[in-house]
């Protein structure tokens, strides 16, 4: 069973590099999972490395948002999660982005299971997380490298009904409500333009899908004709998504009104209410980047609707970011992350 969950655990911890290439270390890191009482689980974070580090808090156990922190599975399958998804800018990061920790120094981050996931079927249940948490030199906030990791898997025996009592993160959203009516005129227009260049990109990419088996092997790792027809179905259902304004199966606010920005977050998606939300740094982008690989404001839409159940199932989680993670990734995987298809249309747009 533990063989079978690590196939299917997403590491989680790789979404916070949406362009770097860098460096992974496999000796850094160990992570133990213990379970506290029911849904509650302890994660211990140990700083084996020999010198002291600056870890990414976000879409980690530091996290204090209601991220995916780990896998959980019953009888071996998968459960739904139904936190954000946040796509992370890697430049300018403030020092409050970072967590210190020492060599030798272990710390410990507690958090509920329940609160975004529902469990109240009960019964066994088995978590596991692996991935790679970004880091920057001790008192520096420039990301220089990955710690790779992997817990140990915990299984939990789970009192649905006691499970029904915790507080989900994410509350039902009024479907009547306006708050994803963009009235700021400049970040309307800003969306306008994002929303077709994300149209043009992920059209653009689809086609190329077809024409370019080698470009399709470099992203997704195969050429086989199921699965470039699934790539190429995923970005056309974004570029439609994209261009369809009035009617579409998201809703995209260009002002986060549930407070879950902060500074170093480009934008973020509830998938379990098709809701993609800009936040400030969004509008420091630039529309389209000259760079290969490189964040703009265009990918951010369009990885962000890869996160969206309602533009095309299954969602796209964050197996991995950037160029080099990516390229690392199983075809299976790959084929269900975000940052792949953003890269592709990237690479497509530039000829990278």
């Amino acid at each position: 069973m533990v063989a079978a969950l690590a196939a299917l655990a997403t590491p989680a911890f790789s979404c916070a590099l949406p362009h770097l290439d860098l460096p992974e270390d496999n000796s850094g890191l160990d992570i133990k999972l213990d379970s506290l009482s029911n849904t509650r689980v302890k994660a211990t974070i140990t700083n084996k490395a020999d010198r002291p580090l600056n870890l990414l808090k976000f879409n980690t156990f530091f996290d204090d948002g209601p991220t995916e922190k780990v896998g959980i599975f019953k009888d071996g399958n998968p459960i739904k999660f139904d936190g954000i998804m946040r796509r992370i800018q890697t430049f300018d990061l403030p020092i409050s982005a970072f967590v210190p920790i020492s060599p030798g120094e272990s710390i410990e981050r507690e958090f509920d299971i329940a609160s975004t996931s529902d469990l109240t079927v009960g019964g066994a249940f088995d978590i596991l997380s692996e991935g790679a948490i970004p880091y920057a030199e001790a008192n520096q906030t420039t990301l220089t490298g990955a710690m790779v990791f992997k817990s140990n898997a915990l299984q939990l025996k789970i009192d649905g009904e006691m499970a029904a009592t915790v507080a989900r993160a994410i509350q039902p959203l009024d479907r009547r409500s306006d708050m994803h009516v963009c009235r700021n005129s400049a970040k309307r227009k800003a969306l306008m333009r994002a929303l077709r260049n994300s149209a043009h990109l992920a059209g653009t990419a689809a086609s190329a899908a077809y024409r370019n088996p080698r470009k399709v092997q470099e992203y997704f790792h195969t050429t086989d004709r199921t699965a470039v027809r699934s790539v190429a179905a995923r970005l056309k259902a974004i570029s439609r998504e994209s261009g369809s304004t009035r009617n579409g199966a998201t809703r995209y606010a260009c002002e986060d009104h549930w407070n879950r920005c902060e500074p170093g977050v480009l934008a973020y998606t509830l998938p379990s209410h098709n809701l993609v939300v800009n936040c400030p740094s969004f509008y420091n982008l630039p529309a389209l980047t000259n760079r290969c690989h490189g964040q703009d404001q265009a990918t951010t839409v369009l990885h962000e609707f890869a996160h969206a159940p309602g533009v095309h199932e299954p969602f796209c989680k964050d197996h991995a970011y950037g160029y080099r993670s990516i390229r690392r990734l199983s075809t299976r995987l790959a084929l269900n992350n975000a940052d792949s298809f953003s890269l592709f249309a990237n690479a497509i747009n530039l000829r990278c």
